[in-house]
């Protein structure tokens, strides 16, 4: 099982999780002719991409959409809400499937829990994604805090995407005017270091081998500032390696 960051941060979010030659998109933030670029660099060059999975509409998370699904022909699955919110920009998406929160489902032989998150979006969801032998990945992004649902979903992760934004004082110190550091810092906008530091000392153990760092501010943070957060509540298991992933990085693992 493989799970490959396309790209993640205010520019554009895409992941790709794959098992046995089957995959799904998380997120198409990216142009579609960008994401396939990217996942032939990452080395991919025969998984069959069988649906693309939206966390909400923000542009930075569907700009590709469209184009991937009718390229693909694979549905569009997302919340309710998020589809509807999306609706002029999937308008002709032939085939969209909405999820309710908690939902779990099966697609591209993996098993896929949505929970909620909070997010200044209609309804915002993270995903969880587990294979027939039982290798789980969560991916929690773009919420102001992690929820109960986030928590319980999130147990047992063998790797886990986790925001972490910004930090609080660079964010408090930084060039943004007053009511969008109200936004970023509010329980709708996005994670600081400490509040994923904190998420995944709720989740941490022995079997967690990989952390990514997703959606780091260029303003407002730093890979230095989010790794020494996020390497605290991963004292006990020194050995889960922790990776920033910036605008035009590609990173994953194999599991």
């Amino acid at each position: 099982m493989r799970l490959i960051i396309l790209a993640s941060g205010s520019s554009g979010n895409a992941a790709l999780i794959e098992d046995g030659g089957r995959a799904v998109l998380l997120d198409a933030g990216i142009s579609g002719k960008e994401t396939i670029r990217r996942i032939l660099a990452a080395g991919v060059t025969e998984a069959r991409i069988e649906a693309i999975i939206v966390t909400h509409e923000h542009v930075d998370h569907i700009r590709g959409a469209r184009v991937l699904a009718r390229k693909l022909r694979v549905p569009v699955i997302a919340s309710s809400g998020t589809l509807q919110a999306a609706a002029q920009t999937l308008a002709d998406v032939p085939e969209q499937i909405a999820v309710d929160r908690r939902e779990t489902f099966s697609v591209a032989g993996l098993r896929v829990r949505a929970f909620e998150t909070n997010h200044d979006s209609a309804e915002p969801l993270g995903f969880t994604f587990e294979n027939r032998r039982g290798t789980r990945i969560g991916i929690c992004t773009d919420t102001g805090l992690i929820t109960p649902a986030a928590l319980e979903a999130l147990q047992g992760v063998h790797a886990l995407g986790i925001e972490a934004n910004h930090d609080p004082r660079m964010l408090a110190d930084g060039p943004y005017p007053p009511f969008l550091k109200r936004r970023i810092a509010g329980d709708g906008g996005h994670l600081s270091n400490a509040a994923a530091a904190e998420g995944i000392e709720r989740v941490v153990w022995q079997g967690l081998s990989h952390v990514f760092a997703l959606h780091l501010s260029e303003q407002n943070n730093t890979p230095d500032a989010a790794r020494r957060a996020l390497v605290r509540p991963l004292a006990h298991v020194p050995e889960t390696l922790i990776e920033t992933v910036g605008r035009n990085e590609i990173a994953g693992c194999s599991l």
